[in-house]
């Protein structure tokens, strides 16, 4: 007989610091979020969040942005700092411009328009071939980095084309998804633990040499929604689930006891950090939803939900403590970084509370969701 688990539900973002996390998004102007790597992740996790919580305020935020970036004409240029962005989409073959479809996927699937199908699809495409190659066809960064992968060119690639997958059903994403998946783990993988190094040179065969909270929420984020979303008769889906799980092992051996993760999850210096903790929060959760990992693990990702509530700040519900600037994985020196709070952090945290919804509202496993 199966020993049921019994979880109190997570309480609803109506009340406490959640609230005042969630309504200090929803007050920020659309315009004042542009469509760069970091601050797309707000309209993305207000999607997840809407569709979980069916929530208007936020279906209404995310249109209003959408409406106001496709309203821009669209920008091919190549810039030359990619974390300063203006407002309206840019394409080119820097991956941190590639996030549309997160946003305009789900947007699509509620509120049909013809202008973000049209602007998937055009973001798609970019990413299929108009995108820079390395060896054995893994995508680069781009940019200012056209010779390295790293792990973030893994979420801004995978995540959008599952997406655009889920939507259209066209097989050229999903099995871009699954072959990017493995191609990024084939060149920065330690196969001893299960994590993922920041970047790597496919022709030199360098690398850098520490795992980065971060670096390995980006990746185990792109892995979990390639899974859950591309059917798993796709060739290759079983791999991306074998270093899924070998990464989630890596990841919790590496988690501090009160539920987060420092920036060099490894470097007992290191600070404790709220983004890559969110990601990979984010990513376990996923995990025990689809049932790919014990019901156990649900303890750990609870003391880090917790955790992180804590990091909000009572007087304005801004969620602190992410590294700034964006850093390189640990070789950068984590600690001059400021902790402070960051649209990426707060826009995973977002999808965080989207997937604590939805895995109380339907059977994990073993567990049994009380309120």
């Amino acid at each position: 007989m199966k020993q049921e688990t019994i979880i109190a539900s997570p309480p609803p973002y109506q009340t406490g610091p959640f609230k005042q996390f969630v309504d200090r998004l929803l007050a920020r102007p659309v315009e004042d979020v542009n469509c760069g790597w970091e601050d797309i992740l707000i309209p993305q996790g207000m999607t997840a969040c809407a569709k979980a919580y069916d929530d208007d305020r936020m279906w209404d935020w995310a249109k209003k942005w959408a409406d106001y970036q496709l309203d821009i004409p669209v920008s091919e240029a190549e810039k030359p700092n990619a974390h300063h962005k203006d407002s309206g989409f840019v394409l080119n073959d820097y991956c941190g411009d590639w996030g549309a479809p997160m946003v305009l996927a789900p947007l699509q699937a509620r509120s049909p328009d013809p202008r973000y199908l049209a602007f998937l699809e055009r973001t798609c495409d970019t990413i299929i071939n108009k995108s820079i190659r390395l060896k054995d066809n893994v995508i680069a960064h781009g940019g200012f980095a056209k010779t390295t992968v790293w792990v973030d060119t893994l979420y801004y690639t995978a995540t959008p084309l599952a997406m655009a997958y889920r939507l259209t059903k066209d097989e050229t994403y999903a099995k871009e998804a699954v072959e990017q998946c493995l191609l990024h783990s084939q060149f920065l993988r330690d196969p001893t633990t299960g994590c993922f190094f920041h970047d790597a040179n496919p022709e030199s065969k360098q690398r850098t040499n520490w795992f980065w909270s971060r670096g390995n929420g980006w990746i185990i984020m792109a892995l979990a929604d390639t899974l859950r979303i591309i059917p798993s008769d796709t060739p290759g889906w079983d791999e991306v689930l074998d270093c899924y799980l070998s990464l989630c092992t890596g990841l919790l051996r590496l988690q501090h006891p009160c539920g987060m993760w420092r920036i060099v999850p490894e470097d007992e210096s290191a600070h404790l950090e709220t983004s890559g903790t969110a990601m990979i929060l984010v990513g376990l959760m996923i995990g025990v939803s689809e049932k790919w990992l014990e019901p156990t693990v649900l303890a750990q990702v609870l003391r880090g939900y917790h955790e992180l509530k804590t990091w909000i700040r009572p007087r304005d519900g801004a969620l602190m403590g992410s590294q700034k600037p964006a850093g390189h994985g640990g070789w950068e020196t984590h600690k001059l970084s400021v902790m402070s709070e960051c649209t990426y952090a707060s826009g995973i945290l977002l999808r965080l509370l989207a997937e604590m919804k939805n895995a109380s509202s339907r059977p994990c496993g073993q567990i049994v969701w009380i309120t």
